[in-house]
């Protein structure tokens, strides 16, 4: 098997950051559709964690 280089990404770490930044733009558009929506309050008050927890995602898989 071929030696990985200074910064090569395993298998497993592209699988987890591709999937991850896709859950976190979900999660994004979800959160902001949440915030703007003017029907449900439980959905507006839930809508900026949602936010939160899609911009964290997306930063942390980004950066894998």
């Amino acid at each position: 098997m071929a030696q990985m280089g200074i910064g090569a990404k395993t298998p497993t770490r592209q699988l987890i950051g591709r999937w991850g930044e896709r859950l976190g733009i979900v999660l994004i558009v979800l959160g902001i559709g949440m915030l703007i929506q003017p029907w449900a309050l439980i959905l507006f008050t839930r809508g900026f964690l949602v936010l939160l927890a899609g911009t964290l995602l997306f930063i942390i898989t980004s950066h894998l």
